[in-house]
């Protein structure tokens, strides 16, 4: 999917050189992959707008779908071996301080906040 390695390669441009690049690439990875699965019942929505900004002791992340029908959640339970899908949210989850959703006037918009190891 270009749309992801695209997001990729501006986080990693804008975050080169913090420590948190790696979770933070990983991050944006997960939510633009969610956002072009879910978007519009499965069909490319977009556009996309992804936002990464690097503060003092965090890094904030962001990904706005323009053609976001649903808001997504997190499943309870992680799935089976033999599923493909449905890990994101739940490593997104585990990498950030805190993540969640906010519904635009058109679209919406997933953020995570990371925080070095240690510091949560």
């Amino acid at each position: 999917m270009t749309e992801v390695r695209t997001a990729r390669a501006f986080t990693r441009a804008v975050l080169d050189g913090n420590p948190m690049m790696d979770d933070a690439v990983l991050v944006v990875s997960e939510l633009v992959s969610n956002a072009l699965q879910h978007s519009m019942s499965g069909e490319y929505g977009g556009p996309f707008i992804v936002a990464v900004e690097s503060n003092p002791g965090s890094v904030w992340v962001s990904v706005v779908d323009l053609g976001a029908e649903t808001t997504p959640s997190l499943s309870p339970t992680m799935p089976g071996p033999d599923r493909e899908r449905g890990r994101g949210l739940s490593l997104v989850a585990r990498l950030s301080k805190e993540w969640g959703t906010d519904q635009l006037p058109v679209g919406l918009r997933v953020w995570a906040e990371l925080v070095p190891d240690g510091s949560s």
